[in-house]
């Protein structure tokens, strides 16, 4: 099975186009590790079990990891208000800044502006500089309505850690998560990773061969939600212990925490279907998957799965756009071929075509905005990056096309689920819900 796997990889590797990508899987008691390609193409240097690469958002739940601890400490709590922890924090809006509990902020219901923008620094200050500047953020709804992904909110969680264990962020998760785990080989700073083998990212150059993205795309403000580097081993070790409890010292939270995180605490729109503390959660066909995943400016994209019912985990982690195909693929073929469990599609009537119209228009979702137009019986989402984020070197997507079920669920032709329309006690039509986020109409 492991050379099947092995050759899966290869092939579906080469076929999408990713440079170089490394998996790896926790199955009952045993590991496996595969691996393939290079960690840049300009060098060369093959990927191996030890090259680092850029974890993206999955950095959330060792964020979420420490916060249930402090609250397991009682030196937080879940309905702790923010304000009473940071007294100088401002939002733009007051009664949103009243009602914001550490719950909101975990379960990515906030109610502000998620994306909010990276600032350039790398010293102790950063993330407190960077929330100081929340005060601009535009308010879309009010704490705890719905779920939209939040980035700027697990920011903020990075800085209540701070404030109340007196460390810097990652200082907190060192002593909390990584150590006790045995992580040896998980970064946050640019300066540890360029000693050791590491993945840079690659975009399409001239003619459309990949070149290598010659930035480091992190800053050290946006720690909290995605800026952890680590190598497969690292990460099968945070997988042991997400699902199993494994663990090589003090476990970060206990079993009753650990397990309660992985529970639903607010209900979610495609393609998942709740949140919890701060997992993302869904089924993979019969099977319950607690999981999250990562995506660093389209040039490093990973996924990180766990089903704990099976006891089985999937990690993967790629250096190209490609490779959230290739991740996705990666797990359906380690859940079929693993555990026969097949994911399975949801087909169901759709809306009359006519209702389209009222979807069509332009959604800002700060960094990047929407614009929806209605082609024959399906939309057509075009994500426009903002000026300053596109000069930056990252690749454009293609149009998203979708058609809008019955149900309001927004659906690809391959009818996996990526959005939804909400009703008006959520915020719509004046927000669309896509890609996790709600998105406001311009």
């Amino acid at each position: 099975m492991d050379d099947d796997l092995q050759e899966f990889l290869d092939t579906t590797a080469a076929e999408l186009g990713v440079p170089g990508a490394v998996v790896g899987v926790v199955d009952g008691d045993r590991e496996i590790v595969a691996t393939t390609g290079v960690a840049a193409v300009d060098t060369g240097a093959a990927v191996t079990a030890r090259t680092l690469f850029q974890i993206g958002s999955t950095s959330k739940t060792f964020t979420g990891t420490v916060a249930m601890r402090l609250v397991e400490n009682g030196m937080l709590g879940l309905e702790t208000r923010v304000v009473d922890v940071l007294p100088d924090f401002r939002l733009g809006d007051a009664d949103a800044l009243a009602a914001l509990r550490v719950r909101h902020l975990l379960t990515h219901s906030g109610g502000f502006l998620g994306d909010a923008d990276e600032q350039p620094g790398w010293d102790d200050d950063a993330l407190a500089r960077n929330v100081a500047s929340f005060a601009d953020l535009p308010q879309y709804f009010a704490p705890g309505t719905i779920a939209s992904y939040s980035n700027a909110g697990i920011r903020l969680l990075g800085r209540v850690i701070e404030k109340v264990t007196g460390e810097t962020f990652e200082q907190a998760v060192q002593r909390i998560v990584l150590d006790p785990l045995g992580m040896s080989e998980t970064f946050f700073f640019p300066w540890d990773v360029i000693a050791r083998p590491h993945a840079v990212g690659h975009v399409p150059g001239d003619g459309g061969a990949l070149t290598t993205f010659a930035q480091w795309p992190l800053t050290r403000d946006i720690a909290p939600e995605g800026g952890i580097v680590s190598s497969v081993r690292d990460q099968l070790a945070y997988a042991r212990f997400q699902m199993r409890g494994e663990s090589e010292g003090t476990a970060p939270v206990s079993e009753e925490t650990r397990l309660r995180m992985q529970q639903p605490q607010l209900a979610a729109g495609p393609p998942i279907d709740a949140i919890g503390l701060p997992w993302l959660l869904t089924r993979h066909g019969g099977a319950r998957v607690v999981m999250h995943g990562g995506n660093i400016a389209d040039t490093q994209l990973s996924e990180f799965v766990l089903a704990p019912d099976e006891d089985l985990a999937v990690t993967v982690l790629t250096n190209s756009g490609s490779g959230k195909a290739l991740g996705a693929k990666v797990v359906d073929w380690c859940f079929a071929h693993l555990r026969g469990i097949e994911k399975t599609t949801q087909t169901a009537a759709l809306r009359p075509t006519d209702a389209l119209d009222e979807v069509v228009g332009s959604y800002d979702a700060g960094q990047w905005h929407y614009d929806v137009t209605r082609v024959g019986e399906a939309l057509e989402f075009a994500m426009v990056l903002r000026e300053d984020i596109a000069a930056l070197g990252i690749p454009p997507r293609p149009p998203l096309r979708v058609r809008v079920r019955a149900d309001g669920a927004l659906i690809t032709d391959a009818d996996q689920p990526v959005g939804r329309l909400l009703d008006p006690a959520e915020g719509g039509p004046a927000l669309l819900h896509v890609g996790m986020r709600a998105v406001r109409r311009r």
